[in-house]
């Protein structure tokens, strides 16, 4: 990696300054960062959209769906047909869950990089996170098990807490008010303690990659930095704050499935126009996360960061 120039300074940043430099650095190295997640994202939009808006049973079986009055009902063998674009769909997730936290990991070396005062290209971004593949594919498995956990444990309180709640308040308006309240509640700590798991496992994956770690030491690691006394609110803040952006995402992109599919009738310009927005949210949402681990990496362990930083290859 050549020289860049100064490095970016290492100090604590408040929220909006996380969010300030990810843009700053997504500005500044547009086309770096954003190559580095199209080596993911490319090839698993390609496969979605030929297993679906590409597919004739798929946009038949649409069609029936949104206008009945006009399509005949779908034929069985349309419905088979169905079922391998289900199939294929499926393969592409899983592709997703395993390649994504590679596209992160690369993401989050080109930071380290720029913040020794470097200029990274993708191949080497990615070598940081492909030498370390054994131990970010064993990540992958703890983290399904841990946030399966976490959505078994989370179902069987919920469920158990609607049971005994019905129980409690047969016949009672104000009692089912208030326990309506509580189930709201109790399911808002659930969605937030599952983002701040993942948050915890995204951190250990950098660690992996980033400080050398094993599966186990990074995991803790992770967990312990989220889950600090100090941290926990922070990181909670950061969740909303990234949540309120893909809500918005979300909504921008609706709208122009709406407008695809009412006004052009051409599901095929929606998936060109959602595409490059979707790379560009992922992209973002990489780099937030990045600066996010490395400002709290700083928190926690101040000068000593700049000399794992200095020690890196």
């Amino acid at each position: 990696m050549s020289t860049a120039g100064d490095a970016l300074p290492l100090r604590p940043l408040g929220i909006g300054e996380i969010f300030d430099r990810a843009v700053t650095l997504y500005v500044r190295h547009f086309g770096l960062f954003t190559l580095i997640m199209l080596v993911v994202v490319l090839p698993l939009t390609i496969a979605s959209y030929f297993a679906t808006f590409g597919n004739t049973a798929y946009q038949q079986i649409l069609e029936q769906a949104t206008h009945p009055g006009r399509t005949a009902a779908p034929s069985p063998v349309i419905l088979s047909n169905m079922l391998q674009v289900y199939n294929i769909l499926f393969l592409v997730v899983v592709l997703e869950l395993l390649l994504m936290p590679f596209a992160n990991v690369a993401t989050a070396a080109g930071v380290a990089a720029l913040y020794r005062a470097q200029r990274p290209t993708w191949p080497q971004c990615y070598a940081a996170a492909v030498h370390r593949w054994p131990a970010i594919l064993g990540a992958e498995f703890m983290a399904l098990i841990i946030l399966g956990a976490v959505v078994i444990a989370g179902s069987l309180l919920f469920g158990g807490t609607v049971g005994v709640g019905i129980f409690l308040v047969r016949g009672s308006t104000f009692g089912i008010v208030v326990f309506s309240i509580v189930l709201i509640l109790l399911m808002l700590v659930w969605l937030m303690s599952m983002a701040l798991c993942a948050f915890a496992l995204g951190f250990a994956f950098n660690a992996i990659a980033v400080e050398g770690a094993g599966v186990f030491a990074a995991i803790s690691l992770g967990f312990s930095r989220i889950f600090g006394r100090r941290e926990l609110w922070r990181a909670a803040l950061v969740v909303l704050a990234l949540f309120a952006i893909s809500l918005g995402m979300y909504i921008v992109l609706a709208l122009l499935a709406a407008i695809a599919e009412g006004i052009v009738h051409n599901l095929t310009l929606y998936e060109l126009v959602t595409a490059p927005l979707s790379l560009i949210s992922n992209t973002f949402t990489a780099l937030l996360f990045a600066v996010y681990y490395f400002d709290v990496r700083v928190r926690r362990e101040g000068l000593d960061m700049q000399s794992a930083l200095e020690r890196l290859e």
